[in-house]
Protein backbone atom coordinates (compact mmCIF):
# COMPACT_ATOMS: atom_id res chain seq x y z
CA UNK A 1 0.00 0.00 0.00
CA UNK A 2 1.27 2.98 -0.78
CA UNK A 3 1.52 5.39 1.99
CA UNK A 4 2.23 8.71 0.27
CA UNK A 5 -1.32 7.89 -2.06
CA UNK A 6 -3.08 7.43 1.77
CA UNK A 7 -1.92 10.72 2.55
CA UNK A 8 -2.72 12.79 -0.10
CA UNK A 9 -6.28 11.24 -0.02
CA UNK A 10 -6.39 12.33 3.37
CA UNK A 11 -6.05 15.84 2.31
CA UNK A 12 -8.56 15.40 0.11
CA UNK A 13 -10.95 14.03 2.50
CA UNK A 14 -9.86 17.16 4.92
CA UNK A 15 -11.26 19.52 1.60
CA UNK A 16 -14.34 17.72 1.76
CA UNK A 17 -15.06 18.11 4.87
CA UNK A 18 -14.08 21.85 5.33
CA UNK A 19 -15.88 22.22 1.75
CA UNK A 20 -19.71 21.15 3.36
CA UNK A 21 -18.77 22.69 6.35
CA UNK A 22 -17.95 25.83 4.67
CA UNK A 23 -21.50 25.72 3.31
CA UNK A 24 -22.71 25.18 7.01
CA UNK A 25 -21.79 28.29 7.75
CA UNK A 26 -22.59 30.17 4.77
CA UNK A 27 -25.99 28.75 4.91
CA UNK A 28 -26.26 30.28 8.52
CA UNK A 29 -24.61 33.97 7.57
CA UNK A 30 -27.20 33.42 4.61
CA UNK A 31 -30.26 33.34 6.79
CA UNK A 32 -29.12 35.56 9.68
CA UNK A 33 -28.21 38.00 7.00
CA UNK A 34 -25.00 38.45 8.17
CA UNK A 35 -23.74 38.11 4.26
CA UNK A 36 -26.43 40.75 2.82
CA UNK A 37 -24.71 42.70 5.80
CA UNK A 38 -21.23 42.04 4.93
CA UNK A 39 -22.43 43.34 1.10
CA UNK A 40 -24.02 46.53 2.20
CA UNK A 41 -21.28 47.42 4.86
CA UNK A 42 -18.02 46.07 3.37
CA UNK A 43 -16.82 44.42 6.65
CA UNK A 44 -15.51 45.69 10.02
CA UNK A 45 -14.22 43.95 13.25
CA UNK A 46 -16.46 41.91 15.03
CA UNK A 47 -17.34 43.91 17.89
CA UNK A 48 -18.60 46.40 14.78
CA UNK A 49 -20.08 43.49 12.52
CA UNK A 50 -21.76 42.18 16.02
CA UNK A 51 -23.19 45.89 16.88
CA UNK A 52 -24.20 46.45 13.39
CA UNK A 53 -25.75 43.04 12.65
CA UNK A 54 -27.22 42.48 16.44
CA UNK A 55 -25.62 38.69 15.92
CA UNK A 56 -24.13 37.18 19.36
CA UNK A 57 -20.53 37.80 19.18
CA UNK A 58 -19.27 34.52 19.82
CA UNK A 59 -20.79 32.65 17.57
CA UNK A 60 -20.10 35.97 15.19
CA UNK A 61 -16.36 35.31 15.94
CA UNK A 62 -16.51 31.37 14.99
CA UNK A 63 -18.72 32.18 11.56
CA UNK A 64 -16.09 34.94 10.43
CA UNK A 65 -12.91 32.55 11.53
CA UNK A 66 -14.57 29.93 9.44
CA UNK A 67 -15.43 32.07 6.44
CA UNK A 68 -12.40 33.80 6.71
CA UNK A 69 -10.24 30.43 6.52
CA UNK A 70 -12.60 28.98 3.62
CA UNK A 71 -11.51 32.16 1.25
CA UNK A 72 -15.34 33.28 1.63
CA UNK A 73 -13.93 36.95 3.72
CA UNK A 74 -10.76 38.56 3.47
CA UNK A 75 -9.26 39.28 7.34
CA UNK A 76 -6.46 41.81 7.97
CA UNK A 77 -5.79 43.05 11.76
CA UNK A 78 -8.89 42.14 12.91
CA UNK A 79 -11.00 43.51 10.40
CA UNK A 80 -13.05 41.18 8.05
CA UNK A 81 -13.87 41.53 4.55
CA UNK A 82 -16.47 40.68 1.77
CA UNK A 83 -15.05 41.07 -1.18
CA UNK A 84 -17.64 43.08 -4.24
CA UNK A 85 -16.70 39.72 -6.32
CA UNK A 86 -17.57 37.17 -3.53
CA UNK A 87 -20.86 39.16 -2.60
CA UNK A 88 -22.80 39.01 -6.27
CA UNK A 89 -22.48 34.78 -5.86
CA UNK A 90 -23.48 34.67 -2.01
CA UNK A 91 -25.03 38.22 -1.13
CA UNK A 92 -26.80 39.66 -4.16
CA UNK A 93 -30.28 38.00 -5.56
CA UNK A 94 -29.99 40.58 -8.38
CA UNK A 95 -27.21 38.72 -9.43
CA UNK A 96 -27.34 36.01 -12.19
CA UNK A 97 -24.02 35.13 -10.70
CA UNK A 98 -25.66 34.46 -7.13
CA UNK A 99 -25.43 31.34 -5.45
CA UNK A 100 -27.71 31.30 -2.58
CA UNK A 101 -30.31 29.09 -3.43
CA UNK A 102 -27.21 25.98 -3.04
CA UNK A 103 -27.27 27.52 0.79
CA UNK A 104 -30.91 25.87 0.77
CA UNK A 105 -30.97 22.85 -1.97
CA UNK A 106 -27.75 21.40 -0.50
CA UNK A 107 -28.70 21.11 3.70
CA UNK A 108 -32.52 20.24 2.19
CA UNK A 109 -30.66 17.39 0.69
CA UNK A 110 -28.55 16.26 3.37
CA UNK A 111 -31.86 15.89 5.94
CA UNK A 112 -33.04 12.80 3.66
CA UNK A 113 -29.34 10.78 3.90
CA UNK A 114 -30.87 8.57 5.90
CA UNK A 115 -33.99 8.21 4.03
CA UNK A 116 -32.21 7.92 0.92
CA UNK A 117 -30.01 5.32 2.25
CA UNK A 118 -32.47 2.99 2.89
CA UNK A 119 -33.61 3.60 -0.68
CA UNK A 120 -30.64 2.02 -1.79
CA UNK A 121 -31.64 -0.66 -0.09
CA UNK A 122 -34.89 -1.00 -0.85
CA UNK A 123 -35.48 1.08 -4.02
CA UNK A 124 -37.95 3.79 -3.92
CA UNK A 125 -36.84 7.22 -3.21
CA UNK A 126 -37.65 10.43 -1.43
CA UNK A 127 -40.69 12.30 -3.01
CA UNK A 128 -40.23 15.99 -4.01
CA UNK A 129 -43.24 17.05 -1.15
CA UNK A 130 -40.93 15.40 1.66
CA UNK A 131 -37.91 17.53 0.62
CA UNK A 132 -40.90 20.34 2.29
CA UNK A 133 -40.46 24.19 1.99
CA UNK A 134 -36.31 24.75 2.00
CA UNK A 135 -36.28 22.89 -1.20
CA UNK A 136 -38.69 25.02 -2.94
CA UNK A 137 -36.83 27.91 -1.58
CA UNK A 138 -33.88 26.94 -2.64
CA UNK A 139 -34.85 25.96 -5.85
CA UNK A 140 -37.27 29.40 -6.31
CA UNK A 141 -33.91 31.24 -5.09
CA UNK A 142 -31.30 28.82 -7.45
CA UNK A 143 -32.82 29.82 -10.78
CA UNK A 144 -34.59 33.11 -10.04
CA UNK A 145 -31.93 35.66 -10.71
CA UNK A 146 -30.67 34.25 -13.68
CA UNK A 147 -34.03 34.20 -15.37
CA UNK A 148 -34.79 37.74 -14.01
CA UNK A 149 -31.49 39.12 -15.57
CA UNK A 150 -30.96 37.04 -18.97
CA UNK A 151 -34.14 35.47 -19.55
CA UNK A 152 -35.83 38.10 -22.17
CA UNK A 153 -31.86 39.82 -22.52
CA UNK A 154 -29.65 36.72 -23.88
CA UNK A 155 -31.87 33.47 -23.98
CA UNK A 156 -34.60 34.26 -25.67
CA UNK A 157 -33.16 36.26 -28.26
CA UNK A 158 -30.65 33.88 -28.53
CA UNK A 159 -33.53 32.10 -31.24
CA UNK A 160 -33.43 33.79 -34.45
CA UNK A 161 -36.90 35.13 -35.16
CA UNK A 162 -38.61 34.13 -31.41
CA UNK A 163 -38.64 37.89 -30.09
CA UNK A 164 -40.85 39.11 -32.95
CA UNK A 165 -43.17 36.35 -32.69
CA UNK A 166 -43.06 37.04 -28.71
CA UNK A 167 -43.50 40.63 -29.17
CA UNK A 168 -46.63 39.44 -31.68
CA UNK A 169 -47.96 37.45 -29.52
CA UNK A 170 -48.25 33.76 -29.33
CA UNK A 171 -49.11 30.85 -26.99
CA UNK A 172 -46.51 29.68 -24.24
CA UNK A 173 -46.14 26.79 -22.00
CA UNK A 174 -42.87 26.75 -19.47
CA UNK A 175 -43.16 23.09 -18.17
CA UNK A 176 -42.04 22.46 -14.77
CA UNK A 177 -42.63 26.18 -13.85
CA UNK A 178 -42.03 25.70 -10.36
CA UNK A 179 -42.40 29.39 -8.12
CA UNK A 180 -43.44 31.32 -11.72
CA UNK A 181 -40.33 33.07 -12.30
CA UNK A 182 -39.61 32.49 -15.73
CA UNK A 183 -43.41 32.81 -16.61
CA UNK A 184 -43.66 36.06 -15.14
CA UNK A 185 -40.62 37.08 -16.57
CA UNK A 186 -41.70 36.31 -20.41
CA UNK A 187 -45.28 37.73 -19.79
CA UNK A 188 -44.13 41.10 -18.36
CA UNK A 189 -42.03 41.45 -21.16
CA UNK A 190 -44.13 40.30 -23.96
CA UNK A 191 -47.56 41.40 -23.12
CA UNK A 192 -49.15 40.63 -26.16
CA UNK A 193 -48.39 36.59 -25.40
CA UNK A 194 -50.34 34.35 -23.26
CA UNK A 195 -47.81 32.01 -20.88
CA UNK A 196 -48.79 28.97 -19.50
CA UNK A 197 -47.18 28.07 -16.59
CA UNK A 198 -47.27 23.78 -15.48
CA UNK A 199 -45.88 21.83 -12.58
CA UNK A 200 -47.35 19.62 -10.29
CA UNK A 201 -46.08 21.06 -6.55
CA UNK A 202 -49.25 23.44 -5.51
CA UNK A 203 -46.83 24.99 -2.94
CA UNK A 204 -44.62 25.95 -5.93
CA UNK A 205 -47.69 27.18 -7.49
CA UNK A 206 -49.38 29.27 -5.01
CA UNK A 207 -45.90 31.40 -4.85
CA UNK A 208 -46.34 31.79 -9.15
CA UNK A 209 -49.88 32.96 -8.40
CA UNK A 210 -49.29 35.53 -5.87
CA UNK A 211 -46.24 36.94 -7.52
CA UNK A 212 -47.96 36.70 -10.58
CA UNK A 213 -51.17 38.41 -9.75
CA UNK A 214 -50.46 41.48 -11.46
CA UNK A 215 -50.67 39.68 -14.58
CA UNK A 216 -53.49 39.39 -16.89
CA UNK A 217 -51.54 36.88 -19.64
CA UNK A 218 -50.34 34.67 -17.08
CA UNK A 219 -51.88 31.17 -16.46
CA UNK A 220 -50.63 28.62 -13.88
CA UNK A 221 -51.90 24.80 -14.12
CA UNK A 222 -51.32 22.00 -11.73
CA UNK A 223 -50.23 19.63 -14.30
CA UNK A 224 -47.34 17.55 -14.90
CA UNK A 225 -46.05 17.62 -18.59
CA UNK A 226 -48.22 14.65 -19.98
CA UNK A 227 -51.00 16.63 -19.43
CA UNK A 228 -49.90 19.52 -21.51
CA UNK A 229 -52.59 20.17 -24.26
CA UNK A 230 -52.17 19.49 -28.24
CA UNK A 231 -54.82 22.27 -28.60
CA UNK A 232 -54.65 24.54 -29.63
CA UNK A 233 -50.87 23.86 -29.67
CA UNK A 234 -47.70 26.19 -28.73
CA UNK A 235 -45.93 28.20 -30.76
CA UNK A 236 -43.14 28.04 -27.58
CA UNK A 237 -41.95 26.04 -25.05
CA UNK A 238 -39.60 25.92 -22.23
CA UNK A 239 -38.09 23.96 -19.61
CA UNK A 240 -35.50 25.38 -17.19
CA UNK A 241 -33.69 21.97 -15.07
CA UNK A 242 -36.93 19.87 -15.45
CA UNK A 243 -36.36 16.98 -17.72
CA UNK A 244 -33.94 14.66 -15.97
CA UNK A 245 -36.50 15.33 -13.35
CA UNK A 246 -39.47 13.73 -14.57
CA UNK A 247 -41.15 10.44 -13.49
CA UNK A 248 -40.94 9.63 -17.62
CA UNK A 249 -38.39 11.94 -19.81
CA UNK A 250 -39.48 10.20 -22.91
CA UNK A 251 -43.15 10.68 -22.79
CA UNK A 252 -42.46 14.23 -21.30
CA UNK A 253 -40.53 14.96 -24.73
CA UNK A 254 -43.16 13.47 -26.87
CA UNK A 255 -46.02 15.29 -25.25
CA UNK A 256 -43.91 18.60 -25.73
CA UNK A 257 -43.44 17.92 -29.40
CA UNK A 258 -46.49 16.39 -29.45
CA UNK A 259 -48.05 20.28 -28.58
CA UNK A 260 -46.00 22.15 -30.47
CA UNK A 261 -47.43 23.89 -33.27
CA UNK A 262 -45.62 22.88 -36.88
CA UNK A 263 -43.93 26.08 -36.52
CA UNK A 264 -43.26 26.14 -32.88
CA UNK A 265 -40.05 25.76 -31.11
CA UNK A 266 -38.51 23.89 -27.75
CA UNK A 267 -36.00 25.46 -25.79
CA UNK A 268 -34.90 23.10 -23.22
CA UNK A 269 -32.62 24.26 -20.91
CA UNK A 270 -30.35 20.88 -18.74
CA UNK A 271 -26.99 20.87 -16.83
CA UNK A 272 -24.18 20.82 -18.75
CA UNK A 273 -22.57 17.23 -18.85
CA UNK A 274 -21.27 14.58 -21.38
CA UNK A 275 -23.05 11.24 -21.21
CA UNK A 276 -19.99 9.94 -20.43
CA UNK A 277 -18.45 9.51 -17.07
CA UNK A 278 -14.76 10.03 -18.07
CA UNK A 279 -16.03 13.30 -19.57
CA UNK A 280 -17.27 14.28 -16.13
CA UNK A 281 -14.92 13.80 -13.62
CA UNK A 282 -14.10 17.54 -12.49
CA UNK A 283 -16.03 18.80 -9.58
CA UNK A 284 -18.70 20.25 -11.97
CA UNK A 285 -19.17 16.99 -12.04
CA UNK A 286 -19.19 15.57 -8.78
CA UNK A 287 -21.46 17.94 -7.71
CA UNK A 288 -23.95 16.70 -10.25
CA UNK A 289 -23.75 13.46 -9.10
CA UNK A 290 -24.31 14.89 -5.67
CA UNK A 291 -27.31 16.83 -6.26
CA UNK A 292 -28.58 14.26 -8.55
CA UNK A 293 -28.71 11.96 -5.55
CA UNK A 294 -30.03 13.96 -2.85
CA UNK A 295 -32.84 15.15 -5.24
CA UNK A 296 -33.10 14.58 -8.78
CA UNK A 297 -33.07 11.09 -9.14
CA UNK A 298 -34.63 10.14 -5.72
CA UNK A 299 -37.62 12.21 -6.24
CA UNK A 300 -38.22 10.79 -9.75
CA UNK A 301 -37.46 7.40 -8.40
CA UNK A 302 -40.06 7.66 -5.10
CA UNK A 303 -42.66 7.76 -7.95
CA UNK A 304 -41.75 4.70 -9.68
CA UNK A 305 -40.12 6.88 -12.50
CA UNK A 306 -36.47 6.42 -14.43
CA UNK A 307 -34.68 8.33 -12.49
CA UNK A 308 -33.18 9.68 -14.98
CA UNK A 309 -30.38 12.35 -12.94
CA UNK A 310 -29.33 15.61 -13.38
CA UNK A 311 -25.72 14.43 -15.09
CA UNK A 312 -27.54 12.73 -18.26
CA UNK A 313 -25.85 14.71 -20.60
CA UNK A 314 -25.97 16.32 -24.39
CA UNK A 315 -25.88 12.98 -26.31
CA UNK A 316 -28.29 11.09 -24.45
CA UNK A 317 -30.34 13.91 -24.35
CA UNK A 318 -30.04 14.12 -28.36
CA UNK A 319 -31.13 10.67 -28.60
CA UNK A 320 -34.03 10.84 -26.67
CA UNK A 321 -35.31 14.04 -28.27
CA UNK A 322 -35.10 12.65 -32.07
CA UNK A 323 -36.90 9.27 -30.74
CA UNK A 324 -39.28 11.78 -29.06
CA UNK A 325 -40.12 12.92 -32.98
CA UNK A 326 -38.26 16.19 -32.75
CA UNK A 327 -36.62 17.14 -36.10
CA UNK A 328 -33.58 18.57 -34.94
CA UNK A 329 -31.92 19.16 -31.63
CA UNK A 330 -29.19 22.42 -31.41
CA UNK A 331 -27.37 23.46 -28.65
CA UNK A 332 -27.33 27.18 -28.65
CA UNK A 333 -23.73 27.79 -28.26
CA UNK A 334 -24.51 31.90 -27.53
CA UNK A 335 -26.45 31.07 -23.92
CA UNK A 336 -24.32 27.63 -23.27
CA UNK A 337 -22.43 28.04 -20.08
CA UNK A 338 -20.36 25.90 -18.01
CA UNK A 339 -23.50 25.47 -15.41
CA UNK A 340 -26.30 24.87 -18.07
CA UNK A 341 -26.57 23.82 -21.62
CA UNK A 342 -29.33 24.96 -23.88
CA UNK A 343 -30.95 23.18 -26.53
CA UNK A 344 -33.01 24.24 -29.87
CA UNK A 345 -35.35 21.71 -30.51
CA UNK A 346 -38.37 22.05 -33.69
CA UNK A 347 -40.76 19.57 -34.78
Amino acid sequence: MDRSKIEAFLETFVRFAADATTIALLAIADRNGLNVWMAEHGGGTVEQIAEGTGLDRRYLTELLSGLAAAGVLEHSDGVFTLPPEHAVVVADETSPYFMGGWLDMLPAGMVQIDAITEATRKGGGVAFKDFGPPMIRGLDRGNAPSQRVLLTRRWLPAVEGLVDRLTTGIRIADVGCGTGTAVAVIAAEFGASDVYGYDTSEDSLAIARERSSHLGNVHFVNAGVEELPVEPPFDLVTSFDVIHDLVDPPAGLRRIREALSDDGVYLMMEPAASSNLDENLHPHGALLYGVSLLHCMTQSLAEGGLGLGAAWGRQRAETMALEAGFSSFEPVEPISNAFATFYLLKP
